[in-house]
């Protein structure tokens, strides 16, 4: 499905787009292009992408996103609901995480629980906009910092990055300019 649902525009195309997004994106454009990479060959014909009428579709839907999710943009869920007036959107406010859901927000995880136990959502808002606003999953703390943290209260001494591991991804970040 993934490589069939829409035209691919080719490698050339698609290496240009990824150089133009990484400028601005760096985090996820390369891993993405690769993971996607595979389509630009798939045997079976692509086809036009799909249109999404939700719009005879009763069951109330819920929708979670958070505004800075590098892998689903936000806009993308605006125009999920959009398509689907009988659906909710639960929104975490400047979160960056790919999955808001049951992560101790009770905002977001108390408005699940009552809808998975009696099929209820709250009215929805006029507008394209989110129905809800809740706080944002917190972000993890990276493991380098904690371990560092962890360290230093115990009096040991930092890990330092591997040289190799340092000149490769200077490296790659030389070739990226």
């Amino acid at each position: 499905m993934q490589c069939t649902d829409a035209k691919w525009p080719g490698w050339k195309r698609t290496q240009a787009d990824s150089w133009r997004i990484h400028l601005k994106h760096p985090f996820l454009t390369w891993g993405n292009t690769w993971y996607n990479a595979p389509c630009l060959n798939w045997p079976a014909a692509s086809q036009q992408a799909v249109r999404v009428d939700g719009s005879r579709i009763s069951t109330k839907i819920l929708l979670i996103a958070e505004t800075n999710d590098a892998a689903t943009v936000y806009s993308g869920a605006l125009a999920t609901r959009k398509a689907f007036p009988s659906s909710y959107l639960i929104e975490g406010v400047g979160g960056t995480t790919h999955s808001g859901s049951l992560s101790g927000i009770d905002c977001t995880d108390n408005t699940i629980a009552t809808y998975l136990d009696t099929g209820a959502l709250p009215a929805r808002k006029p507008g394209n906009r989110s129905d809800q606003q809740c706080d944002p999953v917190p972000a993890p703390e990276p493991a380098a910092a904690a371990g560092l943290r962890a360290r230093k209260a115990t009096g040991g001494s930092p890990d330092r990055m591997p040289a190799d591991l340092r000149a490769g991804l200077q490296e790659a970040q030389a070739i990226g300019r």
